[in-house]
């Protein structure tokens, strides 16, 4: 019997920036769309298969030292131009204290071989192992990056940033500026300009949530360049015009949830609507567009409705999608007012109660692939935050032609899913 993995934290300390952040920084207020972003950490695993010579004839530790500084050295120096990053929540969440305390650097050893990890990948159950150092930081940090070494010359990062200053294309502008260090080019830092300053947290909308339900399988999907291609050819077919591969994909998932739900509660006796929200990113669908280097959280809620789940055709579900970026489009450029926002929260919680709702994410086109820090491009790169019932995420395969689509449902629409005779044309089972 193959031997468990262990994960063993080594040691974990503070990265400051290289140069002190000026006294007119020392505190950055952040925008409304920060202050209403969930407190949890976005996070990604990057796989790297070799970071240190076979034949290099220092020891083990001599080689995992040699890398480890390189990327504290790095990472110090990017510090200086992502300051907040380097700083902690202040205590009303609405900004941040740059006093320089540190990113959280946490270095590991793991006993077994990266490529079987890869192979016997089962999701957050197995990627919380290289995250966090195992534990729940409390203490406002904004980032924490877990460094876990193998015997075999393999490393996976674990990055982990705060949601309530970044999003994707944040996170995307940062591990780009960390694998080339010496760049010196600004980083924008103007969005508390651009969206309404944080309220009172007691003027916020009181929403009641349900609690998380975790009583799911994650589970994970390919779907090759050719399969998109016909998926494509498909709602051409039914009227779409220039249909994308995003479009095509998330639709194509969606179709086939809202089939699963209708089996599960027997569509003969109830029938309920389904409502998909993604989140849209609009740096550049505002007027005039911010630089996408723009640091923090540049959301809408993209929100696509299908009232009747008889009637699911791919090109539906694909104009109904692009209504919904059509109006959240519309709204930023417009431009944001405070009442409308905390308004619209509440319109949007309404909408929980009457239809099933399903989140999407995509990461496709952020060029996750393309960071080198310092030892060739990632073998492998995937998602390491916790995720939620009826949320999905797509992110581009590593020649960037195809999609992994990875799902959390319960097991019951798992098996439909499975069993579907239209998603497995285009997706294969992993």
């Amino acid at each position: 019997m193959a031997e468990a993995m262990k994960v063993e934290i080594i040691s974990t300390e503070t990265i400051k920036p290289s140069s002190p952040t000026p006294p007119n920084l020392k505190k950055y207020n952040m925008s409304l769309f920060d202050q209403i972003a969930p407190n949890f950490y976005g996070s990604i695993l990057y796989f790297y298969s070799q970071v240190y010579q076979k034949d290099d004839d220092r020891s083990l530790n001599e080689k995992i030292d040699s890398v480890s500084k390189s990327l504290k050295s790095s990472l110090s120096k990017t510090l200086t131009r992502f300051y907040p990053l380097a700083g902690r929540l202040g205590e009303n969440g609405t900004s941040i204290e740059c006093t320089d305390e540190g990113a959280i650097f946490i270095e590991a050893r793991v006993n077994r071989d990266m490529a079987l990890v890869i192979d016997e990948y089962s999701g957050y159950s197995t990627g919380e192992k290289f995250l966090l150092g195992g534990i729940e930081p409390k203490d406002g940090e904004m980032l924490i990056i877990q460094a876990n070494f193998f015997k075999c010359g393999g490393l996976v990062i674990g990055l982990s940033m705060s949601h309530k200053l970044t999003d994707a294309s944040t996170m995307s502008v940062f591990v780009k500026a960390w694998s080339n260090p010496d760049d010196n080019t600004p980083i924008d830092f103007s969005l508390p300009a651009t969206i309404p300053r944080p309220v009172d947290p007691s003027s916020l909308p009181r929403i009641e949530h349900s609690p998380p339900d975790y009583n799911f399988v994650e589970k994970r999907y390919v779907l090759d360049n050719s399969k998109i291609s016909l998926l494509k050819e498909k709602a051409i077919s039914e009227g779409v015009k220039d249909p994308t591969r995003v479009e095509c994909v998330t639709c194509l998932f969606w179709k086939c949830v809202i089939r699963a739900a209708s089996k599960s509660r027997n569509e003969v006796i109830e029938s309920r609507p389904s409502m998909f929200i993604q989140a849209v990113n609009l740096r550049t669908r505002i007027i005039p567009p911010l630089p996408l280097n723009t640091i923090g959280n540049m959301l809408g809620n993209l929100i696509s409705t299908c009232e009747d789940p008889t009637k699911t055709n791919l090109s539906d579900l694909i104009a109904n999608m692009r209504k919904g970026v059509d109006d959240v489009c519309k709204r930023a450029k417009e431009g944001f007012k405070t009442e409308e926002i905390l308004e619209r929260i509440k319109e949007e919680a309404q909408l929980f109660k009457k239809y099933d709702t399903y989140r999407g994410t995509s990461w496709c086109r952020f060029p996750i692939y393309e960071i080198d820090l310092g030892f060739g491009k990632p073998t492998w790169v995937c998602p390491g935050f916790k995720p939620h019932k009826n949320v999905f995420l797509l992110l581009d395969t590593k020649d960037g032609s195809g999609i992994e689509l990875w799902c959390a449902l319960s097991e019951e629409f798992i098996t439909f899913l499975e069993q579907d005779e239209e998603f497995l044309t285009y997706a294969a089972l992993i």
